[in-house]
């Protein structure tokens, strides 16, 4: 029975941080990360003020926390798409489509995600970079090292061009209209880094 408590215990502890970050999310994206507020956060998710403080010590805790859920959350949604196919041209294609999904999708962490990107704090920047790692390695070893293996693609470093299509990737998709709609289609953004990366015969 002890253990029946812990385990219920620990899924509303679950539940109830995951209400938090996603609340945080919304007021990160509609406030910035100077304008949010703690109390307002608690709330809205629907707890008491000061709740929050159980869960992250700090403003700058729940950031880099969301930081955390946003990236790993990002990554399985596109690691979903492009492992199922096995063609790298397929799934480069797959990684567009499905890197432009999720940000509708999940538009208020995509909004925190982009101020944070561009915005002034080195910190966040930093931890957004390790966060994305795993990203950056999916395109590397998943997409690009097999296509260059089968030659599919033209021999190319690897690591610095996932560097170069998570860049790519990144700033157009963060040019997004308020539904989160990009300006550019991912197809045509696929055909555009297919065609750079096609063989010089």
């Amino acid at each position: 029975m002890a253990r029946l408590k812990k385990a219920e215990r620990e899924q509303v502890l679950s539940k109830t941080r995951a209400l938090l970050l996603d609340a945080a999310a919304q007021e990160f994206a509609r406030e910035g990360y100077a304008g949010a507020n703690i109390n307002r956060i608690s709330q809205s998710a629907g707890f008491a003020k000061g709740t929050i403080y159980n869960y992250f010590p700090s403003k700058r805790a729940l950031m880099l926390a969301l930081i955390d859920q946003t990236a790993e959350l990002h990554l399985k949604y596109i690691q979903d798409k492009v492992m199922g196919v096995d063609d790298p041209g397929a799934r480069l294609e797959r990684f567009f489509e499905a890197g432009f999904a999720f940000i509708p999708e999940h538009l208020p962490q995509a909004r925190v995600m982009v101020n944070n990107l561009y915005g002034p704090d080195v910190e966040f920047k930093e931890y957004m970079y390790q966060a994305y790692l795993p990203m950056f390695q999916l395109v590397g070893q998943e997409i690009l090292a097999p296509g260059i293996a089968q030659g599919v693609f033209r021999q190319v470093d690897p690591i610095s061009t996932a560097n170069l299509l998570m860049t790519v990737y990144l700033g157009t998709g963060s040019s997004v209209d308020d539904q989160g709609r990009q300006w550019l289609p991912a197809r045509q953004v696929a055909d555009f880094v297919l065609y750079g990366l096609q063989r010089i015969e």
